[in-house]
């Protein structure tokens, strides 16, 4: 189960970037999403580790899931 700073991230992502991959603007989330830099870190790491999130370390960017 996700906390409220890692919904509201994945929400901003998803708005944002849910078409294509994409190289991770961590300023421009941070302000989006109205969370600290160090916060949207904390909420990307898990939103990978719960496998909301893919990170592809060949093109170094991330994928949402398509739905």
């Amino acid at each position: 189960m996700l906390d409220d700073t890692s919904r509201k991230v994945f929400t901003v992502l998803w708005n944002t970037y849910r078409n294509d991959p994409f190289i991770l603007d961590v300023g421009l989330i941070s302000q989006r999403s109205q969370r600290t830099e160090e916060q949207v870190k904390a909420a990307v790491n898990e939103l990978v580790k719960e496998r909301y999130l893919f990170w592809v370390k060949e093109a170094g960017t991330f994928q949402l899931p398509r739905r």
